[in-house]
């Protein structure tokens, strides 16, 4: 299989499922670039409401 992934683009499958989640057709291969005046990603510690899982539960302490 030849790699068709553009250089800083991110590749997804397309699929239509019906409401049950059964794959009813494939749309095949999409590349997605990353917008370029795209605002920085947030820090985890500034997402609302605040991640309870045990990983998390207490970072936002230190």
């Amino acid at each position: 299989m030849q790699d068709r992934t553009s250089p800083g683009a991110m590749t997804i499958r397309v699929y239509t499922v019906d409401r049950r989640g059964t794959v009813t057709s494939d749309a095949g291969t999409r590349s997605v670039k990353p917008a370029t005046d795209a605002a920085p990603p947030l820090r985890q510690d500034t997402y609302y409401p605040p991640c309870k899982c045990h990983l998390h539960r207490g970072e936002a302490a230190r």
